[in-house]
């Protein structure tokens, strides 16, 4: 009998456990599918997610370019003035220096020549200035590849103004040399060599 007892019992326990292996296979066969979509459904979100991510980049990039544009063209702005002022308010006074000489009767058309040089190049320089500036506020902020080459572009025209102030004031120093050989007379020998040993 108890042999009897022990083959029936161990006869129930494996059609319990192969019924509930059955059973268990269903399960993961029905969860597999299930976990299988939301594995999906978070990739899918997650891509999205990267998706709009770059795209808010994008955006960020584009408005921080077109932010360091405009920065950019405020001090090209502030800069070109104060060039522009400075170098305006010297050919001023040169101009008082020139008339002032030729009252007294000394010859001054080379020197006005070279002035009126200076004065082109100084007005080349402004209007390259100004282009130069307009074209930094100019710099579209929807597109990247469209905003290096406005900023190249522009970054040139700035780069000619500063050349174009540079000559302006070179020629503005090469006239001042020519303004003091007129305007001082030479010392003769004997006193240009007493001031030299004091």
């Amino acid at each position: 009998m108890k042999k009897n007892l022990i083959f029936i019992l161990a006869l129930i326990l494996l059609i319990n456990a192969s019924l509930v292996k059955a059973v268990s296979d269903e399960n993961v066969i029905t969860r597999r599918s299930e976990k299988a979509a939301e594995i999906q459904e978070i990739r899918t979100e997650r891509k999205e997610n990267r998706q709009e991510k770059r795209e808010e980049v994008k955006e960020n990039i584009e408005a921080k370019r077109s932010e360091i544009a405009e920065n950019h063209a405020n001090r090209l702005e502030k800069r070109f003035t104060a060039y522009s002022t400075r170098l305006s308010n010297i050919i001023i006074r040169f101009q008082e220096r020139l008339a002032k000489l030729k009252s007294e009767g000394k010859s001054v058309s080379s020197i006005e020549t070279e002035l009126q040089a200076a004065k082109a190049k100084l007005e080349s320089a402004k209007s390259k200035g100004v282009e130069a500036i307009a074209a930094f506020r100019a710099i579209d902020p929807t597109s990247i590849a469209d905003q290096k080459a406005a900023l190249m572009a522009a970054r040139d025209l700035a780069n000619s103004a500063r050349k174009l102030f540079e000559e302006a004031h070179t020629s503005l120093k090469s006239a001042l040399k020519s303004l003091k050989v007129i305007s001082k007379p030479a010392l003769p020998a004997a006193s240009a060599a007493v001031n030299n040993s004091l």
